[in-house]
């Protein structure tokens, strides 16, 4: 199994707190665009050969790989023959000049996963001159765009939650359970965590004790869980609403020594999916993760293109924010097996 470093998942995740503002700020204006938009065939244009632009924030990425793949296979079931991608090599600068790029180069659709969401406009304005549909994948969305695809994080959170739960349901007395989050304006950070505390208000005999972040990143982790650990000794599990954030925490579980370790004491849960979450689950230093599907998110993101080159109107998760949540699964050391043979076929990450 692949070795990895954390540092694009949390360049990916750092990028997504700057959307949630933006994104607030338009989501009414969004709705009435959406309700005056006529979805007449006229709205967009099919070009030939038929062709999807993909602005990745980084190509080197596994996730954003996975995200290539579902593209490429959904675009078999509709015709699509040409797939031109542009990576940023996570800068905006580099990604608004290479998506007016792909606009002007013959696409039908702009598929992109921004760097920089509030980055968006001037490349949604282009696209849409050109009658090209724009379909933000996951990180954050902000402008006129078509569609928003992105993981259902609040169930997430809540399958992590109930992850927790059973795994502590035959201890005696309430249970302390810790959270390590990300930073507290990054866009996925509340429902990641409203979807774990709110199914755990549910159950009596836990208790969250603590929630503090750990700003995404390995070395975040790592600080948080020390200091977790020393006011809260008696912690039962802790979850990290990313992966990299769970390895500096298990780093930390298993200097404590005293009995400690990861599958139980405390048990460590975390969220992403992300191959270095992986490893550590195979080598038995983590209970559970919350793994997304950026293959799933990628054939979602062709459906809703094809939709519109064909006027049809789309269904959304959230009209008002033109978003499609996608499903995620959670992933344990007894599933990992099947998991990473879909990791292997291209159809998981």
């Amino acid at each position: 199994m692949r070795r990895y470093q954390a540092c694009n998942a949390e360049g990916r995740e750092a990028t997504a707190h700057r959307s949630m503002i933006a994104t607030a700020a338009v989501a009414a204006i969004l709705t009435l665009l959406a309700s005056e938009r006529s979805f007449g065939a006229d709205q967009f244009m099919k070009k030939s050969p038929l062709t999807i632009g993909y602005s990745i924030q980084s190509a080197q990425d596994p996730y954003w790989q996975g995200y290539i793949h579902g593209i490429q296979d959904r675009m078999k079931k509709y015709g699509f023959t040409k797939l031109l991608t542009q990576d940023s090599q996570a800068s905006a600068q580099k990604q608004t000049s290479g998506s007016i790029a792909l606009v002007h180069n013959g696409i039908s659709a702009l598929v992109i996963s921004p760097q920089e969401p509030s980055a968006l406009v001037a490349t949604i304005a282009a696209a849409h001159k050109e009658k090209i549909p724009v379909i933000v994948g996951d990180v954050g969305a902000a402008g006129d765009y078509d569609g928003f695809v992105l993981s259902d994080n609040y169930h997430g959170g809540a399958l992590a939650a109930e992850f927790v739960a059973k795994a502590l349901a035959d201890r005696q007395g309430v249970q302390e359970v810790a959270i390590i989050s990300l930073n507290p304006t990054t866009s996925v950070n509340h429902p990641r965590t409203n979807g774990f505390t709110e199914t755990l208000a549910k159950n009596p005999k836990v208790k969250v004790v603590a929630d503090i972040s750990g700003h995404q990143t390995l070395e975040g982790g790592f600080t948080a869980a020390q200091a977790i650990l020393s006011a809260h000794p008696q912690v039962a599990a802790i979850y990290c609403l990313n992966d990299s954030m769970a390895a500096g925490a298990e780093q930390v579980i298993e200097q404590a020594g005293g009995g400690r370790n990861p599958l139980t004491n405390p048990v460590l849960v975390g969220f992403n999916g992300d191959p270095i979450a992986l490893q550590l689950m195979h080598d038995g230093k983590l209970a559970a993760d919350v793994a997304q599907n950026p293959y799933q998110q990628g054939v979602v993101a062709v459906d809703l293109v094809w939709g519109y080159l064909n006027g049809e109107k789309p269904t959304f998760t959230d009209a008002a924010t033109k978003t499609v949540s996608v499903p995620v699964e959670l992933v344990t050391p007894q599933t990992l097996p099947e998991f990473m043979e879909r990791v292997k076929a291209g159809t998981a990450y």
